[in-house]
């Protein structure tokens, strides 16, 4: 379902587009119903949960809604509700520190060990140190994921990684390459600038996001510490996960907020809702491209990627934890942003892309979802060998196909010819030998890998 909202402040844009800026509306062609019936189908397919989709244009705000919260709440899910948003934290973290570069607190020129303590051996490449904006712009040579991180609990990786297991980290790590020099996505450099900012600031990151964004633009939801009743469940597949909590890496991912709220920014970010002079500046300048990237036709600017793929760029940023994934992102040029959320672990970043940029980022088709008589179902049900120690597990419910691969969650599996299904992702296919004694075996494809299982149960 969909519903929207008329925002008064838009109403003079809304007048002066019609006589001074048509071109700019005209280019904002995405289709309400192909977005509602493209969220409407992930839910059916058993891909995502639940999906809340805000987009903010010249006209207003108006959100799109998919899917029930969780199998035991019946209810949609709502533009105030909260969820894990991953690496989307990055862009608060780079405006945040964008903000203290407007004051004249930092600049981005700045070593990091100039913030750390004496004992901390902050890596460099010869005498070329790391700077701020390696941090920030993810050409700091850092890995991903800090070499030390053993989390006591897998499933909720990094509530025990402090900043002194930061500190031992950066310490030990030997930079291959210069910084600044190539882009490499690194949650370890934004985790690592996230606390330098706190540190200059003397405030936790939840007061300093909070001091310097929040409350300038009235969002409600964002916060590493939310009220646990608003936040939705998060699932892989038909499983239910644990949320992550976060220490010393939390400005690299540890925020949590609302399709609202991110809505909110997004409109901050497109200058379209009233800010001060240095709000203005400090969100502008996140925006300056600063690095061509690996992705085709993106560069890497302060917590954003820009994709120009077609005449328009479309500033963007993903997240993903266990059991959530979001998109949000804006263009321009079109005055348009949007947010995607899911309380899955499956994204929809395509659907964030045809919103921006419909002429660039056709919006590909759902699976079809197929229908096989419950009798039929019946017979591919049961356990499969197809490793020494591995069974792939077969089962029905409400008329739904299921298999689990060993290690990994439930995930439905739809019919795409004769006695073969598919995940819906397509990644993985499944084709049933059948006898005249009915089903005996099954070929599991991963990829170019092949499985051979014989029916066991």
């Amino acid at each position: 379902m969909f519903y929207e909202k008329k925002n008064s402040s838009f109403a003079l844009f809304v007048v002066l587009g019609a006589l001074i800026a048509a071109p700019l509306l005209r280019a904002q062609t995405y289709d309400p119903k192909r977005v509602q019936d493209y969220i409407d189908a992930r839910v059916d397919r058993d891909l995502n949960q639940s999906i809340i989709v805000g987009v903010i244009s010249m006209a207003g705000e108006r959100f799109y809604s998919a899917g029930q919260v969780s199998p035991t709440d019946a209810r949609a899910p709502q533009s105030d509700d909260v969820f894990e948003i991953g690496s989307v934290t990055n862009t608060f973290t780079a405006t945040a520190a964008s903000s203290m570069v407007v004051d004249r607190q930092l600049s981005w020129l700045q070593p990091v060990n100039a913030f750390l303590p004496d004992y901390v051996e902050t890596p460099s490449f010869g005498h070329l140190p790391l700077q701020l904006v390696h941090l920030a712009t993810h050409t700091s040579g850092l890995p991903h994921n800090p070499p030390n991180l053993q989390p006591q609990n897998p499933a909720d990786p990094f509530a025990d990684y402090t900043n002194d297991h930061t500190y031992v980290a950066i310490s030990v790590i030997g930079l291959t390459i210069p910084p600044g020099q190539e882009y490499k996505f690194s949650m370890l450099g934004y985790g690592l600038l996230g606390h330098v900012i706190t540190l200059r600031a003397n405030m936790s990151y939840e007061d300093l996001i909070q001091d310097r964004i929040g409350r300038p633009l009235a969002l409600k939801e964002t916060s590493t510490q939310p009220v646990p009743e608003k936040v939705l469940p998060g699932f892989q597949g038909s499983e239910q996960v644990p949320n992550w909590h976060w220490d010393g890496l939390v400005g690299g991912g540890g925020l949590y907020s609302s399709a609202r709220d991110l809505l909110r920014f997004v409109s901050a970010h497109l200058q379209m809702i009233k800010l001060d002079k240095n709000d203005k500046r400090a969100f502008l300048s996140t925006q300056n491209a600063y690095k061509t990237t690996s992705m085709p036709h993106t560069m890497v600017a302060y917590g954003w990627h820009v994709t120009r793929k077609g005449l328009r760029g479309v500033y963007w940023q993903n997240g993903k934890t266990a059991g959530y994934a979001s998109y949000i992102g804006f263009c321009p040029a079109t005055k348009t942003g949007c947010v995607v959320l899911t309380n899955s672990s499956i994204p929809l970043d395509e659907l964030g892309f045809y919103i921006l940029d419909p002429d660039a980022f056709p919006l590909p088709k759902p699976p079809p979802s197929g229908v096989r008589p419950a009798k039929q179902l019946r017979e591919y049900e049961g356990a499969y060998q197809i490793g020494p120690e591995a069974v792939l597990v077969v089962s029905r419910e409400g008329g739904k196909l299921y298999a689990q691969i060993p290690g990994q969650p439930r995930y439905r599996v739809y019919p795409v010819g004769k006695n073969e299904f598919a995940y819906a992702s397509g990644d993985v296919r499944l084709l049933f030998e059948r006898t005249r004694q009915g089903v005996v075996g099954v070929t599991v494809t991963i990829g170019f890998k092949q499985l051979q299982g014989k029916k066991v149960r």
